[in-house]
Formats: structure tokens, sequence, C-alpha cells
């Protein structure tokens, strides 16, 4: 067993903890709702807008590498025994709920064709349709573009983050050893996700990393960007770096970070007003789906860590907005909502509640909420019993 890196500081008993952070976590899961309900009329100035807050995920993936470094950076112990117990506690803060909600998914499916809105019982047959589950089950399901969007559709990042729980060690204490390595990571691992594309076209099955755009849209290869974005600044906080205290004495974080943010959506917006100039470029319409890819895995992560890092930082009214009791108990529950906004439950609201948009939200956040205090978290204590 190798102890805990050097580079780090000493572990502790008690977890950092961030209630501005958990609070952001609700805004990124609004976010997301919003773009998957957007109610606006199409390719207007609020629709084009609305269609940004795909962001979201963005937002999650950083924050995600930046929790785990935090978290677990200065307990990492190349040890079986350790890796178990850290697999199990991220095993229990994700799986369960899905696990259930993809239950309750497919069987109300089953039962009531007309909540079948991707048509998966019409135009499946039974093998196929254990295929589609299994996908879904074992959180695969990203890796082939066929089953990306099956079940509970926001799932697939779920195989992205899963994917990036299991390597998260190895890539801490890498970089805790020499931060100098991120360009080596970076580069290697999108050079595997390319090497996956590069197969050979029997070795893609069921759309398995079926494009370049693809393994950088919907598998971790391709956002490793925003993992190891939120890890680096993980490894700064923990080291209480010279740059960060630099930074600190001469602008505001917070509000240097949403005005980069605001920036890159700024230039999503406009790569949408392009694509008829594009046709008519040598290098065709292929440029701004590339330059989209590029503004939201790569170009948006500094300006998310400057907001990171200024609400755990810099007091502001902001950060005792996002850090009071209410947006600590919509953050906590932003999970649960994550997985219940569109699907089955959305249908039957829709069906049997309201078609209210505002009024749906509501009910989905209390949902979420419900589902968070009476599953979520009695599951993820029974299965991570707390340490004497």
């Amino acid at each position: 067993m190798l102890p805990t890196t050097t580079c780090l500081p000493a572990a502790t008993a008690a977890k950092p903890y961030f209630p501005a952070l958990t609070g952001l976590r609700a805004i990124a899961a609004w976010l997301i709702f919003f773009y998957h309900t957007n109610p606006f009329a199409p390719d207007g100035l609020a629709d084009r807008i609305v269609s940004e807050f795909h962001v979201g995920v963005t937002l999650f993936f950083v924050l995600s590498g930046f929790l785990i470094c935090v978290r677990y950076g200065g307990q990492i112990e190349l040890s079986w025994r350790w890796f178990r117990e850290y697999v199990l506690r991220r095993f229990a803060r994700i799986y369960p709920l899905y696990f259930l909600l993809t239950c309750l998914f497919f069987t109300v499916q089953q039962l009531v064709p007309r909540y079948d809105t991707e048509g998966l019982y019409t135009i499946s047959s039974a093998s196929g349709r254990v295929l589609i589950i299994g996908m879904n089950l074992t959180l695969l399901r990203s890796w082939f573009a066929d089953f990306r969007f099956t079940g509970i559709s926001t799932g697939w990042t779920l195989t992205v983050e899963e994917f990036f729980y299991l390597v998260a060690p190895f890539l801490v204490l890498g970089l805790a050893h020499r931060l100098a390595r991120l360009p080596l990571y970076t580069v290697g691992l999108v050079a595997i996700g390319c090497g996956l594309v590069a197969l050979p076209t029997s070795w893609h099955p069921f759309g398995f990393f079926i494009g370049y755009k693809y393994m950088m849209s919907a598998t971790f290869f391709g956002r490793c960007f925003e993992f190891l974005g939120g890890i680096t600044l993980g490894l700064l906080v923990l080291r209480n770096a010279a740059v960060l205290s630099w930074l600190a004495k001469r602008i505001s974080c917070t509000t240097w970070g949403i005005i980069w943010v605001a920036t890159c959506i700024g230039l999503l917006l406009t790569m949408r007003a392009l694509p008829a100039l594009v046709h008519t470029l040598p290098w065709g319409p292929d440029f701004t789906d590339w330059v989209r890819i590029f503004l939201n895995n790569v170009l948006l992560v500094p300006g998310i860590c400057l907001v990171l890092y200024g609400l755990i930082h810099e007091p502001s009214r902001l950060r005792g907005l996002l850090g009071s009791r209410m947006f600590d108990l919509f953050g906590k529950a932003s999970y649960a909502l994550y997985l219940i906004h569109i699907g089955v439950i959305d249908e039957f609201l829709k069906f049997h509640i309201t078609t209210n948009l505002l009024a749906r939200f509501i009910i989905a956040n209390i949902l979420a909420i419900a589902l968070y205090k009476g599953i979520e978290r009695p599951l993820y204590r029974r299965l991570v019993p707390r340490r004497s």
C-alpha cells in the first residue's frame, strides 16, 4: 500500500463542504430543466438563449472534478481497500436513485404506451428492449450512440460521470505530484478517444464511439477538459497556491467568471447564426460544430473555475444567496430533479395535472426534494454507514 501523496495536505476527518457550491448545483439543474422544456418560439432570441442552457452539464462536470479533488485529494491511497470504499461511496451517491427511477421508467412505458414518447416498445424487439434496459442499468449507454438517449434521457451523462469516478484518484495523484502533466493527461485522454473512434467499422456496433464529434460530446474522453479543469482548481485550492492569492487581490473572481461564461454563451449564440454562411466557406458546415464543441468543452471551463473559486473565497450577496438553507436544499435535491424533469413523470404531469411549464417546474422541484429526503439520502446512509 502506498501512502497518501505528500503533495497534498494530510487527510482530515471532516470533508470540506461549500454551501454556495451546493446551491450552484440547483442553478445548473434549473438551466438544464429549461433547456429541455424550452417554451419559446423557434429561432427567436429567447429560444436561442434558452437553447444554450445545456452549459449546465459543463458546470456539473467542472464542479464534480473540483469536489472530488478537494474531498478526497488528501486521503487517496493506492490500495484496494481504499479504492473499494471510495467506489462504494460514489456508487451509493449516484446509482440507487437512478436504478429505481430507471425501473419505474421502463415499467410505466410498458404499461402505459402513451408515455412511450420515444417509441421504445413499438419499434424494438423483445431482445432489443432487454439490450436497451441492460445498457441503461449498467451505465454503458453513452458509449453507444444508439442507446444514448434511451430510458431517462439525461442519464447519458452518468456514463461520463461514473467513468470519471473510476479514474479520478489516479488523475488527482498524478497531477498532485506534478501539475505540469495536465497537458499530457489531456492530450492522452483525447487520443484514447480518437483511437476508439478510429477502430475498424466492424468494431462500432450500436454506434460505439461512432465519430469524433460524438466522442467529444458524449464520452469522458471528449469531456475530460471539464473534469481536469475542476481537478486543477481543487489542487490549487488545497495548496493555497500563489496564483489564487494573486487573482484574489486583483479581481473579483465571481464577477469575472460570470462575464467569461456569459461571453462564451454569447459566442455560442453567434455560432447558431453562421451555418448559412459556413456552407459557402472552404472548410464546410462542420466548422461551426467543432467551434461549438471547443467553446462548450474547453473555453467555458476557466470561467466556471473562476466562479467556483469566487463562491468559496469571496464574501458576496450571490454567495450568501446560494449558501442559504433554501438553495442548499434545492442543490441537494438537484440530482433527483435532473433525473425526473423529463420522461414519464413529466409526461404524467402534462397528461393529468397541468401543461403549464412554471407549475411543472415547481411540482418537479417539490418531487425532487421528496425523493432526496425519502429515498436518495436514506439509501446512501444505509449503504455507507457513518464512521465512528
